[in-house]
């Protein structure tokens, strides 16, 4: 419900952009908004992340597709840094963001002194969890606040009883074992914070137990096949409880991921877009298994929609990567529908190579598959073998679309 018109409206579905090229398939396959940061202070340090002239242009893709764009400067401050940020703001400051995302009151100062006029959104780092913290933060000139993940359905429809401010929550991707995202562990093993983007992620690394009196006997907490881990946590995956979440009045759903890929960024983006449209109608129930099967084709942790075991009292498992699809590349042309495409190789490929297609969902679900018959390098010679980070001129048993993403299924 919009606060300001009391009318009914979708939620949005804001998606990651680790650089320019994954913003642009999170537009393409559906994105309402799209969060994604520059050179510094965001908490994402090791992603590509976008120059001033990479932000020039996705302003001006977002602008012409009707989509949203917020600007991360979301790393929190040590007194070293305040000189670093004024400066780095006189540089952005000639850029329109339709929002800032913060998450150190300092930087919402430093936005105000410096006169940028964009709205600046709370990042869940703050860990607002109440109608208290919320009106908060609204009442400090925040428009939007992403609550903290450790907030249930049950609070977040007290909240919005509460609070006119638009709330946002986390819809899908990787949970962290530390606080609303705010750890120590990392600085203190490696010298890299997390939080100011730097994260080693050491609750992903692979430990052992050892008795004291028996040095080199590693016993196994959780074993699996690559190793053992006792802090990684699942990933995060909201699809079933996305109508009660609307229901409760959440204005956004964020989907986790800039460090992914093109792929993950696509399809992620498309599924959550293509369940919001269908919410509170008989089609979505229907519709919900492809949407899982699409969730499961995307590498992950294994999924919970329950981090406080608040539905179902789930058990704890061991935590393996799932991997069921391969991401094979990219159509870089725009000619329309044809059966032979310049395409960007991701992973190897051959002639022979059956491939699934997919393609944004604007109403209608396209997927497909198709066969490769030849592949030609730029050169125009024959190639055999189609190699990673490169273009080739791939002809196909049946045509394909602008826009079109392509997996294998392993």
């Amino acid at each position: 419900m919009d606060s300001k018109t009391g009318k009914s409206v979708k939620a949005e579905i804001v998606a990651p952009a680790g650089n320019a090229k994954k913003l642009r398939f999170a537009v393409l396959y559906g994105a309402d908004a799209v969060y994604f940061g520059g050179d510094e202070f965001n908490l994402r340090v090791r992603a590509d992340n976008f120059s001033p002239e990479d932000i020039e242009k996705s302003l001006d893709l977002c602008r012409n597709s009707n989509v949203k764009t917020i600007f991360l400067l979301n790393s929190f401050l040590h007194e070293k840094d305040l000189s670093g940020v004024r400066a780095y703001l006189r540089e952005i400051k000639r850029f329109h963001f339709d929002a800032l995302m913060v998450s150190d009151p300092a930087m919402k100062m430093l936005i105000d002194e410096a006169g940028i006029d964009s709205e600046t959104h709370l990042s869940t780092q703050m860990s607002a969890m109440n109608h208290l913290a919320v009106r908060f933060w609204r009442d400090a000139g925040f428009s939007r606040i992403v609550l903290a993940r450790e907030t249930s359905l049950e609070e977040i429809k007290m909240i919005r009883s509460e609070c006119d401010a638009e709330l946002e929550i986390f819809v899908h991707g990787a949970l962290c074992v530390a606080y609303s995202g705010r750890c120590l562990l990392s600085r203190y093993l490696t010298g890299r914070s997390a939080n100011q983007g730097d994260c080693s992620q050491p609750c992903r690394w692979n430990y052992s137990l050892i008795e004291k009196k028996r040095p080199g006997n590693y016993l196994d907490i959780i074993e699996h096949g690559t190793g053992t881990e006792i802090l990684s946590s699942m990933d995060l995956c909201m699809i079933e409880k996305l109508q009660d979440f609307i229901n409760a009045g959440v204005s956004a759903f964020k989907i986790e991921g800039r460090m992914k890929s093109i792929y993950y960024a696509a399809n992620t983006t498309r599924i959550y877009k293509h369940a919001v449209s269908l919410a509170g109608t008989d089609e979505f129930a229907s519709n919900l298994p492809f949407w899982k099967n699409e969730l499961d084709l995307i590498s992950h942790r294994p999924y919970t929609a329950d981090i406080f075991n608040e539905f179902n009292n789930i058990p704890f498992e061991s935590i393996p990567y799932i991997k069921k699809a391969l991401f094979m590349g990219t159509r870089e042309d725009e000619t329309g529908p044809c059966i032979e495409a310049m395409i960007r190789a991701f992973n190897p490929f051959t002639a022979g190579d059956c491939l699934e297609v997919i393609y944004p969902i604007n109403g209608t679900i396209k997927d497909h598959g198709v066969t490769v018959h030849s592949i030609t390098g730029m050169d125009d010679e024959p190639v055999e073998t189609a190699r990673p980070g490169n273009t080739y001129r791939v002809r196909f048993d049946r045509s394909v679309e602008n826009h079109a993403l392509f997996r294998k299924k392993l």
